[in-house]
C-alpha cells in the first residue's frame, strides 16, 4: 500500500508541480518578489480561514474514518462534522467581513482589495466542506481520487489565475486565490458521488455530542498547528520586511514555495498512509518496527530526491521565477535540511496525532515554533534570510530530538 501510495502519488504530484511551475513563473514575471509575499500573504489567511471553518477536525475525520467499523457511526461522525463546520462558518464569515480593513492592514494588503477580503467570508463553508470530503476519501485511502482531485484543482486554479493575472494583475491573482474553495468543492463532490459511500455524505444537520468528544484532541491539535504555521509565516515575513525590506520578504516566500512544491510528494503519504495507519486497531502493532518500516521505504526516496533538488537548484530557480530570484540558491542546503530532519520528525508526530497524545502534541508545537522564532530573531541581523532558514533546520532536528525523546518508553517495548 505504502508503495502504490508512493508511486501514483508521486506522478500525480510530478504533474502538479509541472503546473505550479508555470503559474509560479508568471507571478514571478509580472508581480517580482513584493507580489509573491502579498499573495502568500493572502494564501495564509486562506488557509487559516479554512482551518477554522473546519474547525480543525481535518486530521480527526481522517483517523476516525479509518477506524470506524459501522455505518451509523460513520453518519454520526458526518452529521456532526458538518453542522460543526457550518457554525464556524458563519461566526468566523462575520469576523472576516466586519473587520476586513484590519485583516488587510496585518497582511501588508492595500486597503483598497478590503473587499476581496471581505467576500473571502463567502467562500467559508465552501472551504470547511472541501476540507470534510478530501478528510473522508484520506480515511478511506482513496488516494487516487484524492491525488486526482488536487491536480485537478491545481491546474483550473492555475489557469484562472494566469488568465485573470494578465487582465487585472495583482487583483486578478488575488481574486484567482479567493476562487479556489469552491473550485474544490465541486471537484471533490464528483469524486465522493464517484466513491459510492455506504452512508449519504449529507444526512442533515445533527449534533452527536459523543463525535464532538471523540473529535476534540484532533480539533484542538489542527488548529493550533495550522493557526500557529501561518501566523508565524506572516510574523517572520513582516520581520524580514522591517529588518531588511519587502522583497527580500518575497525572496524567503519564494523558498517556501519551492519546499512545499517538492513536499506535496511526501505530504500525501502522511495524510493517505501514516495517520490511517497509526489510528487502525491493530492489536499486533508497534510503534518501532512501524516507523522503521515506513522510514526505510521512505527516506531512500526522499533523500535522493533532495540531492536532485540541490545539485539542479540554480535551473529550478531560473525556471521557477527569474534571474531576479537567484540569491535564493544560497539558502537551498538549509532549506533542504530542515525538510530532511521533518520527514522524520513527521512519522513520529503523526503518532501523537493518531493516538490523541494532545499534551505532548501541544508541547512539541510551542517548541518547535518557539525555537522557530527565537532563533530568527538572533540570526536575522548576522545572516539575513538566510538565518531566518536556518532557524527552521535547528528548529526541525530539535523537534525530532525533542520527540523521540518524548516516545522513548513507547519505541523501547
Amino acid at each position: 500500500m505504502l508503495f502504490r501510495i508512493i508511486g501514483y502519488t508521486g506522478t500525480a504530484g510530478v504533474l502538479r508541480l509541472a503546473v505550479g511551475l508555470v503559474s509560479q513563473k508568471v507571478v514571478a514575471v509580472f508581480l517580482g518578489a513584493s507580489g509573491l509575499a502579498v499573495l502568500a500573504n493572502l494564501r495564509n489567511l486562506i488557509a487559516v480561514l479554512g482551518s477554522f471553518s473546519s474547525v480543525g477536525a481535518q486530521n480527526g475525520i481522517i483517523s476516525q474514518t479509518a477506524a470506524s467499523e459501522s455505518k451509523s457511526a460513520m453518519r454520526a461522525l458526518l452529521n456532526t462534522a458538518i453542522t460543526l463546520f457550518f457554525g464556524a462558518s458563519i461566526l468566523i464569515g462575520v469576523f472576516v467581513f466586519w473587520q476586513h480593513e484590519w485583516l488587510a492592514t496585518q497582511l501588508q494588503v492595500d486597503v483598497q482589495f478590503g473587499a476581496l477580503i471581505q467576500a473571502a467570508a463567502f467562500t467559508l463553508p465552501f472551504m470547511g466542506l472541501m476540507l470534510l470530503m478530501e478528510a473522508v476519501l484520506s480515511g478511506k485511502k482513496a488516494f487516487k481520487a484524492v491525488s486526482n482531485v488536487q491536480l485537478l484543482i491545481a491546474a483550473t486554479t492555475a489557469l484562472l489565475m494566469i488568465t485573470l493575472l494578465y487582465f487585472y494583475g495583482l487583483l486578478g491573482a488575488l481574486i484567482a486565490l479567493l476562487c479556489r474553495p469552491v473550485i474544490g468543492f465541486i471537484f471533490y463532490i464528483y469524486h465522493l458521488n464517484k466513491a459510492r459511500l455506504t452512508v449519504s455524505f449529507f444526512g442533515g444537520f445533527r449534533f452527536d455530542f459523543s463525535r464532538v468528544k471523540d473529535l476534540l484532541p484532533y480539533i484542538f491539535m489542527s488548529l493550533l498547528a495550522v493557526g500557529l504555521v501561518h501566523l508565524v509565516e506572516i510574523y517572520l515575513r513582516g520581520l524580514i520586511t522591517d529588518k531588511i525590506n519587502l522583497h527580500s520578504a518575497g525572496l524567503w516566500t519564494a523558498m517556501n514555495a519551492i519546499s512545499s512544491n517538492y513536499f506535496v510528494f511526501i505530504s500525501a503519504v502522511f495524510s493517505l498512509y501514516v495517520l490511517p495507519r497509526f489510528s487502525e486497531n491493530n492489536p499486533t502493532f508497534h510503534l518501532f518496527n512501524e516507523t522503521k518500516s515506513i522510514l526505510k521505504t521512505l527516506l531512500p526516496l526522499v533523500t535522493l530526491g533532495m540531492i536532485t533538488v540541490y545539485l539542479l537548484r540554480s535551473p529550478i530557480t531560473k525556471l521557477l521565477y527569474s534571474i531576479d530570484f537567484i540569491s535564493i540558491t544560497t539558502l537551498f542546503k538549509w532549506q533542504l535540511a530542515a525538510d530532511w530532519f521533518r520527514v522524520i520528525f513527521l512519522v513520529f508526530g503523526y503518532y501523537l496525532v493518531a493516538k490523541k497524545r494532545l499534551i505532548d502534541y501541544v508541547i512539541v508545537e510551542l517548541f518547535s515554533f518557539s525555537v522557530l522564532i527565537a532563533l530568527s530573531l538572533y540570526w536575522i541581523e548576522p545572516f539575513g534570510i538566510e538565518g531566518v532558514v536556518m532557524a527552521n533546520a535547528a528548529r526541525y532536528l530539535g523537534c525530532l530530538v525533542f520527540v523521540v525523546f518524548l516516545l522513548r518508553k513507547k519505541l523501547s517495548r
